[in-house]
This record gives C-alpha cells, structure tokens and sequence, in this order.
C-alpha cells in the first residue's frame, strides 16, 4: 500500500513539474514548439500549441501569425474547413491591422466558394475584401473567383481548353518519341 502511495506520489509530482514548466514557456519557445509539431506534421499539437501562445500572450509580436497558421492547419492539412472560417475570422477581428488580415478576408471567400459551396458568404468576403484593400496583389483572383463563382471548374471555357492543349501535347510528344 505504501509503496502505491509512493509512486502516486512519484507521478503526482513530475506531471507538477511538466505542467509548471509549461506554463513558463516564453512566446518564442510556444512559437517554436508549434512550428517543431507542424514539421513533424503532427497537425493537432500544432494547433493546440499556437492557441496555447495566443490565449497566454495575446498581444504577443507572433499572436497574428499563429492566429493565420491555426488557420492554414485546419483547411489544408486537417481539411477542416469550418475551423479555419473561425480562425481566418479571429484573425481578422483581434488583429485587423495585421499583415495576414487582407489574406484571411481572401481565404474565408475561397473557403466559401471552393469548399463549403457557399456562394452567398463567398461573395460577402470577396466584395469586403476589393472595399478594404483595392491595391492588394489578390485583387485580380478575387475578381476572377468573383466572376466564376458558383461555376463547376468543368464548365470554365479556358480551363478546359488549356487541358485540352496540355493533354494534345503530351501525346504529340509521346508520338514523337
């Protein structure tokens, strides 16, 4: 019975010692960690790590960064393409003079129109993005994504011409050789 209290006790104190630890990471060890799970494509603790920075150091110079990664994870490498509305839209609300702000206005209408088939919200964050920033370097894929919207990409005219021309010369080549 002793010797169970012991290593009860054992445990109690090192799972202390990992959880004080960790509440002392600095923003730049939180980034880091984040960044180490994503090349390790461990997507979840990512996640999990750079929500951790964001909700101890909010104002933090990385806080937008990691409020876009939260968000670049969860559409494209955990395809879950609500979360990363969310976060695109955290974004843009706690950090809106951010570097990634005009970005995430783009990305939640991609996510709309390419993803979640909602047209109707696809069009709000594109037209609010062309308002908010008209000298962006996207503005020319909003106005096409605009243009498109609601298009099944089979049905685009030059995109399927462009197949058309890449599949005749990769037979004209193969004939050739």
């Amino acid at each position: 019975m002793l010797k169970r209290l012991g290593s009860l006790f054992a445990v109690i104190v090192i799972l202390n010692i990992i959880y004080s630890c960790g509440e002392r990471m600095t923003k730049e060890q939180f980034f880091a960690l984040a960044e180490k799970y994503e090349k390790e494509e461990n997507f979840v603790e990512a996640v999990k790590t750079y929500e951790k920075l964001i909700k101890k150091y909010p104002d933090a110079e990385q806080a937008d960064q990691a409020q876009y990664k939260i968000a670049l994870i969860n559409s494209n490498n955990l395809n879950d393409f609500h979360k990363s509305v969310e976060a695109h839209e955290k974004l843009i609300k706690n950090y809106p003079d951010s570097k990634f702000t005009a970005q995430s206005f783009f990305m939640i209408g991609f996510i709309y129109a390419n993803n979640l088939n909602d047209t109707e919200n696809a069009e709000k964050y594109y037209k609010e993005f062309l308002e908010k920033y008209p000298d962006n370097e996207l503005v020319s894929s909003v106005k096409w994504e605009l243009e498109h919207l609601g298009q099944d990409i089979n049905d685009i005219d030059f995109l399927n011409q462009q197949v058309t021309d890449e599949v005749d010369s990769t037979q004209t080549g193969e004939n050739a050789q």
